[in-house]
């Protein structure tokens, strides 16, 4: 049964839009590392197991000829990203002159996993055509000692995320709900950060305890965690889309999560179970389906709709 806050929420986001986003990112939107399977960091959540099943394009060349054999291929969008240094963000400085030949041969859709970028390239990655900014947010110092175990503060998570959104066409921050070892840490605060900005949408994670990482056998949130974090999200930010991305428990979880997030006031879901789709089909909402990543704003969206 809905809590008061989830109709709350639900009813916020009806009012804002009936529409319901399905989102299929591949192979319309592919991801490409531009580290390969390299991360100067291991974060406890990931330990570089996300990044094996990115395509891997290491070089400026390789970049362009992956880029430009995609736009060939009838390809609108990609989803570039890779390994963090030691500073905690992805290293485009060498690929940037590459992606401004890409953005304006192909006019393609760029988006960028960003990560602690400093000022200067923020304002690089603008000028060479970069559309979007997928922020990941932690609301917590001690959440991003315990999982990056690098000496970075909420402060650093701030100053990069406002030198994004002054520099790039869009910025949309990634919270993910029980980053801090399956427990809720920091989200409120994330979202309250993250409202700073008026972000065009917003996309909320679950942690997924993933074999071979240092979280591998954790526990993971429950529904009802997310729940709490997006109905908080959708009443913090009204005007913004509200995302259930990628990263997130299935197996038994899978309904449930994506019913909680339902209920709460998402606007979309990264890669929906039919019986979720028949659920919001039943609560009124209009099917829409993107062929593309969950966090393409929706002006930009009507132009990969199915």
């Amino acid at each position: 049964m809905n809590t008061e806050k989830e109709k709350l929420a639900l009813s916020a986001k009806l009012k804002r839009s009936p529409d319901f986003f399905a989102c299929y990112p591949h192979p319309n939107f592919p991801t490409i590392s531009i580290t390969g399977d390299s991360c100067k960091l291991c974060c406890k959540h990931c330990g570089r197991h996300y990044l094996r099943g990115m395509a891997s394009c290491v070089t400026p060349k390789s970049l362009r000829s992956r880029c430009l054999k995609l736009h060939s291929e009838g390809v609108k969008g990609v989803l570039l990203s890779g390994g963090y240094n030691e500073e905690g963000y992805v290293p485009f400085e060498p690929f940037l002159e590459t992606i401004e030949e890409i953005k304006k041969k192909t006019g393609m859709f760029i988006s960028a996993h960003t990560g602690l970028v400093p000022e200067k390239l923020a304002r690089e990655m603008g000028r060479a055509g970069i559309d979007l900014a997928d922020f990941d947010l932690i609301g917590d110092d001690s959440t991003i000692e315990l999982v990056l175990g690098i000496k970075k503060s909420l402060n650093d998570y701030k100053r990069s995320l406002k030198w994004l959104d002054r520099h790039l066409p869009h910025v949309v921050p990634h919270i993910c709900v029980g980053l801090h070892a399956g427990e809720l840490r920091g989200e409120s605060r994330a979202i309250e950060i993250a409202s700073e900005i008026s972000p065009p949408l917003l996309v909320l994670l679950v942690l997924e305890p993933t074999a071979g990482t240092a979280f591998g056998k954790l526990t993971p949130p429950s529904p009802d965690d997310l729940s709490k974090v997006a109905a908080e999200a959708r009443l913090k930010l009204p005007d913004a889309q509200l995302s259930l991305g990628c990263m997130r428990p299935r197996g038994s979880l899978r309904h449930e999560m994506e019913m909680a997030a339902l209920r709460s006031g998402v606007d979309r879901i990264e890669l929906p179970s039919e019986k979720t789709i028949e659920a919001a089909r039943s609560m009124g909402l209009r099917i829409r389906r993107l062929p593309a990543c969950c966090s393409v704003p929706e002006e930009v969206a009507v132009k990969f709709e199915l």
